[in-house]
């Protein structure tokens, strides 16, 4: 705990607060644009007039007019949906389910990339190593502590999330005149808890890698180009037939339960990591879902242990 504690007081640093900062931020312009998107599936679109159409005022004229305002009818409700959907998701509990994927997915990643390359790959930049072995010599021990003060930086950028837009998502909802959300408030806490919770194992995943990549780089800037160099290559090889199933970054989407294809593309993103897998059928069952979530688990611990072989065997004292 010790170990722990002081691998805390160092990340209480410009480097964490400006990430967190960041990150907060983006979700705010994130929260805003999709209101700002959804406002639109709340107008009616007005009938074009025959120039527009570029045809004469007549009976074809006329008739085109009816089919785009039986169009216009037509989609409405599905566009009123969206919209509602979208004023659901910027409730202040339901932001802890935002901030979640957006962490659980390449925001996370990169977070997890500066943190790491900072924290792990700087101590090797900055020479500080050897002072830190010098005290505590069990490099495991020091391994561990890196690993889980990441993870717990990582969880407290995913709270700082969830306070930005639990302040300015239904303010965003408001100005833009989204309807009300009609859900109830035991589905929105289940939802926000289920997610948040999942996001921890996925955190986990990317802390680990963070951490190897910062053994194996030894540097700051190579921390951050291979450990976002690797979670790239996941998504592309989870694209690969017959391989994607098999690949981390499928079970990321399925153990988040991030939507595939066009269920994807929404007006208020919950992530940045489905959008890139192509849809591969149905759901998975909750059966496969926990497989997946022990998979998560042993490449998480397969990443620490490969770490650990590393570093144990690293020339610390350049």
């Amino acid at each position: 705990m010790r170990l722990l504690h002081a691998e805390l007081r160092k990340l209480n640093r410009p480097l964490f607060w400006c990430t967190a900062l960041g990150f907060a931020l983006f979700a705010v312009l994130l929260a805003v644009g999709g209101a700002s998107n959804a406002q639109q599936y709340t107008q009616t679109s007005p009938v074009p007039g025959c120039a527009a159409m570029h045809l004469p005022a007549s009976i074809s004229c006329a008739e085109a007019q009816r089919t785009a305002e039986a169009r216009e009818e037509q989609t409405r409700p599905e566009r009123l949906a969206s919209a509602l959907h979208t004023a659901e998701q910027l409730t202040p509990l339901a932001g802890g389910a935002e901030s979640a994927g957006l962490m659980a997915s390449l925001p996370g990643v990169l977070v997890l990339s500066l943190l790491a390359g900072g924290h792990v790959g700087g101590e090797w930049t900055g020479h500080t190593l050897k002072s830190l072995l010098a005290q505590c010599g069990r490099r495991r021990r020091v391994l561990a502590a890196k690993v889980a003060s990441l993870w717990l930086a990582a969880v407290g950028i995913m709270a700082a999330g969830w306070a930005g837009l639990a302040l300015a998502g239904p303010l965003a909802a408001h100005v833009a005149g989204l309807p009300a959300g009609r859900l109830s408030l035991a589905h929105t806490v289940d939802r926000s808890a289920g997610q948040l919770g999942r996001a921890l194992l996925v955190l986990a995943l990317f802390a680990a890698v963070g951490v190897l990549c910062s053994v194996l780089t030894r540097s700051t800037v190579g921390t951050l180009g291979a450990c976002s160099g690797v979670f790239v290559a996941l998504l592309a090889t989870a694209a690969l037939p017959g391989l994607g199933r098999w690949t981390p970054a499928t079970w990321v989407q399925n153990w988040m339960g991030f939507g595939a294809g066009e269920s994807s593309i929404t007006a208020l993103p919950d992530n940045f990591w489905s959008r890139f897998l192509s849809a591969t059928g149905a759901a998975p069952s909750p059966l496969v879902t926990a497989l997946e979530a022990v998979a998560l688990a042993g490449t998480a611990a397969a990443c620490a242990l490969v770490a650990d072989t590393v570093f144990r065997r690293s020339d610390v004292t350049g």
